[in-house]
């Protein structure tokens, strides 16, 4: 890899992702509209692909484009599944409470997100199936031949593509005011590098804020996953950070970039909180959300994006945001561990499992070795499960 610089940056941002964006454009032109949107909606639902009502081009793309690279380290990626398996649930909650503010944080990158309603008119959809693609990728087996990781980082990829495709004609034809010069092609490889550190070496940060022990074997292999990853959703490989070092360098160049105050980022952050609140489903669990993203964001951050500051602290969300930070700390398999088994993370993950929005089935699926790790199974979740 080399430098990166401003320059660099500068021109990732007028690219998208040319192999897919191309087929995309070729597909469009050859079938009716009907058939694409069959593919679309499965991309949408994460259903299979293999189906005779879809065009064999997208299976064939699928079928030629999932290897790995040839640099990708099979051990490294081993690690950070392991390492995921162990700390999963406070990876989530860094996830939700770091990394998604601080990409809503880069101004340009979220207007995109705003202007083509992907994740203001369908919120919980779009971020259940953000965290689906976290959990497949991160998943002991994920990334190995045929596993869900692979499936599902070709289906962003060419779910990206899509978007830039319909949404620069759309701009074409005057229906989007969009200024490209000023905010770069739609989801342009800047974007989508920030993106890959953002769930990477951001959410690591954020683990690390919160107390967790992360060794530096681990936090380059998880990065190194993700630069897997980003191969896969068609970032150029040019741009990917050479260690874990270099990784930071670029996403404090990207947020001295981008980091501003915007009504698109405001309002995303604020959906997403939303969200979370409704997952969670308790009141005495109203202010765990906030509270958590301000000390994970820090006081600049938290105003770039508008978390709520509650005029008045919910004691109890207080003392439920610090036992959860000590629960999930708590690694024993000891009885009070099984007792308590990390609440306001379990809440989480089991309500994002089981949630239905809009009359459809948006939960995420959860494999089941990941499921007997985090004792998603143990009886006494039960106590989380109701709605």
């Amino acid at each position: 890899m080399a430098q990166i610089t401003n320059d660099i940056l500068d021109d990732a941002r007028k690219c998208g992702d040319a192999h897919a964006d191309d087929f995309i454009a070729q597909v469009v032109e050859k079938h009716e509209l009907s058939q694409i949107n069959i593919f679309f909606k499965s991309l949408v639902y994460n259903n299979q692909i293999h189906k005779p009502d879809i065009p064999t081009d997208f299976t064939d793309y699928i079928n030629e484009n999932s290897a790995l690279p040839a640099w990708a380290d099979i051990e490294k990626i081993k690690l950070a599944q392991e390492a995921f398996t162990r700390i999963g649930p406070v990876f989530v909650i860094s996830y939700f409470c770091k990394s998604l503010p601080e990409c809503y944080a880069c101004g340009k990158g979220a207007e995109v997100l705003y202007k083509t309603g992907r994740l203001t008119e369908h919120t919980r959809r779009r971020v259940a199936q953000t965290a689906q693609f976290v959990l497949d990728v991160m998943s002991p087996g994920g990334l190995e031949e045929n596993g869900r990781g692979i499936a599902t980082s070709l289906k962003v990829r060419l779910m990206h593509a899509s978007i830039r495709y319909y949404f620069m004609r759309e701009v074409k034809r005057g229906r989007i005011e969009y200024d490209a010069a000023h905010y770069g092609y739609p989801i342009n490889q800047e974007d989508l590098l920030g993106t890959m550190l953002a769930f990477s070496c951001v959410v690591i940060e954020g683990m690390e804020h919160l107390g967790f022990k992360i060794s530096v074997n681990e936090k380059d292999a998880i990065l190194h996953l993700w630069k897997c990853v980003g191969f896969l959703i068609g970032i150029d490989e040019k741009l990917m950070p050479h260690d874990y070092h270099s990784a930071l360098q670029t996403w404090k160049m990207i947020t001295e970039r981008h980091f501003e105050p915007t009504t698109a980022g405001s309002d995303l952050t604020n959906l997403l909180v939303e969200f979370l609140d409704e997952i969670l489903h308790e009141k005495y669990l109203y202010d765990v959300i906030p509270i958590m993203m301000h000390r994970l964001l820090g006081d600049n951050t938290t105003k770039i994006v508008g978390v709520r500051t509650p005029k008045f602290y919910n004691p109890i969300a207080v003392i439920s945001f610090i036992l959860g930070i000590w629960l999930l700390k708590f690694e024993s398999r000891g009885f009070i561990s099984k007792i308590t088994s990390h609440y306001v993370n379990m809440k989480l993950l089991i309500g994002l499992e089981k949630y239905i929005s809009e009359g459809e089935d948006t939960g995420i699926y959860i494999p089941p070795s990941l499921r007997k790790d985090w004792q998603l199974d143990n009886h006494l979740q039960s106590l989380f499960k109701k709605r």
